[in-house]
């Protein structure tokens, strides 16, 4: 049995694939099964990966017809043998001792989850992000306190607050198989956003023991016209969707009402970004008229106006409280109009 089995879901991913392949492959940790999820990719990444399988034995190809990333991850879950499982995207790549070093820790704690810190990396920047937990053996109140509230969002509403968040993505943790299948974890179907944050959440609220290593092994690659910074139809209802699903994940964990003020500061963020703002984004080639019917959809959501009527301006700046006081009193045209300016200038 492989000491850590690594599913990679690849869908045209030709550009990078070699790159990340190999240093799966050339891993410190010689015990590992490498397992390649070939999403129906109409490039040669198949190809890369049957080449690759030939070259190495700890190599196992999956080709399946084009049906997400989740999809693709549950094809590898369902074959997978080692004694933890690690997941990597095909455009990024790991340090050499990356799985030696978390395997090691987290058997020799007896932890469930092992988190590493990661480098986010543009075509000229490389910026390490760290974790900066005091504590790196966390129980599960631990965890609950301490990873899940900053997971799930910021502490606040202003702009810079998500300096604290803790991206919740797969392919910084290192996770017992047996926790996964005890619990019978998968990812989400017909989620084509946030299906990792969905999945490490349920990961982590079902672990006794979660161990961090303070090093970045991974390095994360940024790209320009990703769903974060470019329009994308119908995403104020996707990610309501996501919404929800935590929702009834943390109703399920009886943990809702400790963690209630982080997801109305989440929900908030959501209409906002990924609503009012993805609206009126210069690749939305809708009418102005239909833009501003959408975000009056959008403020006149009731989930939004019981949050709102909570929320306490103060402490918040004057930019911040403008368009707080817009969702207050759906001031539609002011929304749109202060995000079609503010997409304009950025």
């Amino acid at each position: 049995m492989p000491k850590v089995s690594i599913i990679v879901p690849i869908y045209n991913a030709e550009k990078y694939l070699r790159k990340c392949i190999d240093s799966i492959r050339n891993q410190s940790l010689s015990e590992i099964e490498i397992i390649l999820v070939n999403d129906g990719s109409t490039d040669s990444s198949l190809a890369i990966c049957e080449y690759y399988q030939k070259l190495d034995s700890r190599i196992r190809v999956i080709d399946q017809p084009n049906s997400g990333v989740s999809s693709a991850r549950n094809s590898g879950l369902k074959v997978v043998e080692g004694e933890f499982i690690g997941f990597i995207d095909p455009d990024d790549w790991i340090e050499k001792d990356m799985y030696e070093s978390m395997y090691e820790k987290a058997t020799r704690l007896n932890a469930d989850v092992c988190l590493c810190d990661y480098i986010e990396e543009t075509c000229s920047v490389k910026t390490p992000i760290k974790l900066n937990l005091a504590e790196h053996i966390l129980n599960k109140e631990q965890v609950l306190n301490n990873i899940l509230p900053n997971m799930l969002s910021s502490n606040n509403l202003n702009s810079n607050a998500h300096k604290d968040v803790i991206m919740g993505s797969v392919w910084r943790m290192l996770i017992k198989k047996e926790l996964i299948k005890k619990y019978n974890l998968q990812f989400e179907i017909g989620i084509p956003l946030a299906e990792d944050l969905i999945f490490c959440v349920q990961v982590l609220l079902n672990s006794n023991i979660v161990c961090i290593d303070p090093k970045p092994y991974y390095h994360y690659i940024l790209k320009q016209n990703t769903a974060v910074n470019s329009y994308r139809e119908n995403m104020y209802f996707l990610n309501r969707k996501v919404h929800l699903i935590l929702e009834g994940i943390l109703i399920n964990k009886n943990v809702y009402v400790q963690l209630k003020e982080r997801m109305d500061i989440r929900y908030v963020n959501m209409v906002v970004l990924n609503g009012i703002s993805n609206e009126t984004r210069k690749e939305n080639k809708k009418s102005i008229k239909d833009k501003i019917k959408t975000i009056n959809i959008i403020c006149s959501d009731k989930k939004l106006k019981n949050i709102m009527k909570r929320v306490n301006t103060t402490g918040y700046t004057i930019r911040k409280r403008l368009v707080l006081f817009g969702l207050k009193r759906s001031s539609t045209l002011f929304l749109y109009s202060y995000y079609t300016l503010l997409n304009k200038i950025s």
